[in-house]
């Protein structure tokens, strides 16, 4: 076993993180309070290639790996603790390369290229206001019309970055999960579109949306998204009709992977404060971290961090292992680790948040001492988003005691 990153490896994770640190560490605060709009930094991401690292250099992507995705997200997330900076990066990871996997050849040569240089932007529409996990219950339905072209009608709600493709050049759109069978067909009436809500600077007809307030990770928005018969031409469509639960489930393993990478990079974030400020303070003429109380729980996380770290590497690992061709690793197992590498790092970085709050008291509360702000960006991950703390449960339990106990 081999536990050390390849050349390859360390030489692109140094190239992220000194970009990470001279263009987004100086000014994740302003991106949290919305005075840096998020396009900027996509620009950015598209230039340092970070957009699309797993995808096709035939359509401008890295010819990546997972493994490299995560690496790059847990930087991101370190150098913007919002996580919003690294939330838009691991969607423009998971969710083109469904799109490559399962799109036709003139979607993938027109959208990708244009997500890769961070022109367009390409989000995930499964969440409705019914529900959310149960993806095989959507309502959302497409009805074929004229001429090859389907018109999508419903609701979908906690839809990121709505805003922020109508405000790219190219625009782009968003992976919609839509119902084309009966509803007693369940997942065998699902199909999947990549439905284009701006294409090529114009923007189509027939929704509407509204962002919401939300109260974290305030860089990129999350919102309501009504389909009122908007327009998808056929060839939009992704994998085959009503065969699109397979494509959506895929894409949520990638993005949970790459959660959790995102995850791991805060919580570094905030022990690192917290070494500074357990150090420091000074409590009964002692520094705080020579009191067990805080200086045992400190290692506990500690170690923790590291374990999860290397969940997360491994849910990568398995993931190009799988995609790379190799029959050892099924789709399955990509599941299992990818809801294990989510559960792991985002409830710990939950914890961490918390703990650290803890120990800088009353300062903690001020945004002055930005903390809090990451806690409220992981909180986003923790209550839901590819998979609430249940859900990932249910997967796991799903795939290794069986589906048919569990």
């Amino acid at each position: 076993m081999d536990f050390g990153l390849s050349r390859e490896d360390k030489l692109f994770l140094d190239s992220v993180r000194a970009f990470a640190e001279r263009v987004i560490a100086p000014r994740w605060v302003e991106i949290d309070e919305r005075r840096l709009p998020i396009e900027e930094v996509a620009a950015r991401l598209g230039e340092a290639g970070l957009l699309g690292i797993p995808l096709s250099s035939k359509y401008g992507g890295q010819d990546g790996t997972f493994l490299q995705a995560a690496l790059a997200a847990e930087e991101l997330a370190y150098a913007d603790p919002s996580l919003a900076t690294a939330v838009y990066m691991l969607l423009e990871t998971a969710w083109p390369y469904v799109v490559q996997r399962y799109g036709r050849e003139e979607v993938r040569g027109e959208v990708l290229p244009e997500v890769a240089r961070g022109r367009a932007f390409i989000g995930i529409a499964s969440t409705e206001p019914q529900g959310g996990s149960d993806v095989a219950s959507v309502q959302t339905k497409a009805v074929r019309g004229d001429g090859g072209v389907w018109r999508l009608y419903g609701e979908k709600n906690m839809v990121t970055g709505v805003t922020t493709i109508l405000n790219l050049p190219y625009g782009g759109g968003v992976v919609a999960i839509t119902r084309t069978g009966r509803p007693e067909d369940r997942h065998r009436g699902i199909t999947v579109f990549l439905a284009l809500l701006k294409r090529r600077g114009r923007v189509s007809p027939g929704f509407s949306h509204r962002d919401w307030d939300e109260v974290g990770r305030h860089g990129l928005p999350t919102g309501y998204l009504m389909l009122e018969g908007l327009p998808v031409e056929e060839v939009f469509m992704l994998g085959e009709l009503n065969g699109g639960f397979k494509v959506a489930m895929e894409g949520f393993n990638l993005a949970r992977t790459i959660i959790g990478a995102a995850s791991i990079g805060a919580a570094r974030w905030l022990m690192d404060r917290a070494l500074e400020w357990i150090r420091q303070r000074v409590v009964f003429g002692r520094p705080i971290a020579s009191y067990q109380a805080v200086s045992f729980k400190f290692a506990e996380l500690y170690a923790r961090l590291e374990a999860a770290r290397l969940a997360v590497y491994k849910a990568a690992w398995v993931a190009d292992r799988h995609y790379g061709g190799d029959p050892a690793f099924s789709v399955q197992e990509v599941a299992t680790a990818g809801a294990s590498a989510k559960y792991l790092a985002v409830s710990l970085a939950v914890e961490v948040g918390l703990e650290v709050m803890k120990w800088f008291g009353g300062a903690s509360y001020f945004k002055e001492t930005n903390v809090a702000r990451s806690l409220l960006g992981v909180l986003s991950y923790y209550v839901g988003a590819e998979g609430a703390e249940n859900i990932l449960k249910v997967i796991i339990a799903r795939n290794v005691v069986g589906r048919e106990f569990v």
